[in-house]
């Protein structure tokens, strides 16, 4: 007779008992991950996208864009305006009426625009000024003259104030409460737009961050130059913001 076969087979260590015994459901779980995530990286490249501009290098009020600051980008279509639409030869030769980091998005309304310095002195900026009472910017149209107050409180030199701008012509108020002229602004309405020269739009800056700024209406003047309209006697003044 022949003896009966043995089916003897080599093992190794193997995989665990369990993993045996769920191998298929592991299987079709490794595969319905693969695909999520196939299907997750699909629609983040699908993210709608739009050209911006932006600068590389800080900028300060009352320089002028040029090639070398902008370059242009791809941004996620929800992170600008929907009617953002710029052109890197329309920005050329702009002057920047608010002081724009570098790595900012260009906004038009971070520009001087067409016919909003007319007739000023050359070298006069525009800056946006939030006071610290919005009730005053409804007294306000544009070609009055205000002076503006920076207060601030601290713990080394308590409270105190300085002028830092006289006479300032008004350029531009709100119509109203939904309307201001600055980009993705906290708070709507509530901004004046002065012309000043750059050295007083730079105080005026540094002001803002450091505390409150109060306008007061003045009278008519009569300066006899641009540093007179800027930083003249503080006298004179009709109202102000408290």
């Amino acid at each position: 007779m022949r003896p009966p076969r043995v089916n003897r087979r080599l093992r190794g260590p193997g995989l665990p008992r369990w993993v045996q015994r769920f191998r298929i459901p592991l299987a079709l779980l490794l595969g319905l991950g693969a695909a999520a995530a196939s299907v997750l990286a699909g629609a983040e490249g699908q993210l709608e996208t739009t050209s911006a501009l932006r600068v590389t290098a800080d900028l300060g009020v009352g320089e002028r864009l040029s090639a070398a600051v902008i370059e242009e980008v791809q941004v996620d279509a929800a992170a600008v305006p929907r009617d953002y639409d710029v052109e890197v030869e329309q920005m050329l030769g702009r002057q920047v009426a608010v002081p724009i980091p570098a790595g900012a998005l260009i906004h038009p309304e971070q520009l001087v625009g067409p016919g909003l310095l007319a007739g000023q002195d050359p070298g006069t900026v525009a800056v946006p000024v939030r006071p610290a009472d919005p009730a005053m910017v409804a007294l306000l149209t544009p070609g009055q003259r205000v002076d503006v107050l920076a207060s601030s409180d601290t713990l080394e030199r308590g409270s105190s104030s300085q002028l830092v701008a006289t006479a300032a012509p008004v350029l531009w108020t709100p119509r109203d409460d939904s309307e201001t002229w600055l980009p993705s602004g906290n708070e709507p309405g509530g901004v004046v737009i002065l012309a000043v020269d750059p050295a007083t739009a730079e105080s005026i800056a540094e002001a803002t961050q450091e505390g409150r700024l109060h306008l007061s209406l003045r009278g008519t003047v009569e300066p006899s130059g641009p540093a007179d309209r800027q930083r003249g006697p503080a006298g004179g003044s009709a109202g102000g913001a408290r």
